[in-house]
């Protein structure tokens, strides 16, 4: 759980009382929307932070620390804004499961379910920062170019989803590695690309199954995609890994892409 970094997670429309008896709040804007929705990765961030406060919650004195999440959603048209709410699916003595709703108006816009490692306090280990209902996490300026070239993701082989991103302060999370929702962006970039590359034709990524496995702690971060079953099936896995780091894998996904077409009269 990394949602009280600064930088560029509070310039993407998300805020929240950072209390999982608040809802989280996005109001998107054309910056962290393409291709006529919002992209999925930011969808990831608000599942990892309302999810994420109620883990905390649940946890007491533990730490808790994303170990997986996945998203669907299903490609619709971009809503002024998009509210969230979780609950605690289980919680045991070393993991916590928890779901997210989100919701645009009175219909359902998309799904989330995020799996989350606890783990004890140590002697010696700083304070654990506490929730506190009467601090907000305050939106700040928001981004002005789009989404993928803000965060600096450079795509260098479509045919293989290979994509690159050099680690910079404001991506990073407290702990000093990538934060989960750039994780998600590169690896949706990823397939996004392969995707198009194989069609020919603009596609979307809709679902998103995300396993971290280590943490990006050096880079650049670098992908490589490939198709599950037979080309153009819609099915893909995506693997993250830090080259810095001995080229070691830090992120499985598996994530499925349909036509820009097939989406245009949901």
């Amino acid at each position: 759980m990394s949602v009280h970094s600064p930088g560029i997670f509070a310039r993407l429309g998300v805020s929240s009382r950072r209390d999982p008896q608040h809802p989280v709040r996005l109001d998107p804007f054309p910056a962290i929307c393409a291709k006529g929705v919002v992209r999925p990765s930011v969808l990831v961030l608000v599942v990892d932070m309302m999810a994420g406060f109620h883990a905390e919650a649940g946890a007491g004195s533990d730490w808790v620390f994303t170990t997986d999440l996945s998203l669907r959603a299903p490609a619709r048209r971009i809503p002024e804004r998009v509210v969230a709410t979780g609950q605690v699916l289980r919680a045991g003595r070393g993991s916590i499961s928890c779901e997210v709703a989100l919701r645009a108006g009175d219909r359902a816009f998309a799904y989330g379910q995020s799996g989350f490692i606890r783990i004890p306090r140590r002697h010696g280990d700083p304070p654990k920062p506490h929730l506190h209902p009467d601090e907000e996490f305050r939106r700040q300026a928001p981004i002005e170019r789009p989404l993928v070239e803000e965060v600096g993701i450079r795509v260098l082989d479509p045919a293989t989803g290979h994509c690159e991103l050099a680690l910079r302060d404001e991506l990073l999370n407290p702990a000093r590695v990538l934060q989960g929702a750039i994780v998600s962006l590169v690896a949706e970039v990823a397939a996004e690309t392969l995707a198009e590359h194989a069609s020919g034709a603009p596609q979307l990524v809709t679902e998103l199954d995300i396993r971290y496995l280590a943490m990006g702690r050096v880079g650049p971060i670098w992908s490589r995609a490939s198709w599950i079953g037979d080309p153009g099936s819609g099915a893909l896995r995506v693997e993250l890994r830090d080259r810095g780091n001995g080229d070691r894998l830090t992120t499985t996904v598996l994530a499925r892409s349909e036509p820009l077409e097939a989406s245009a009269s949901r």
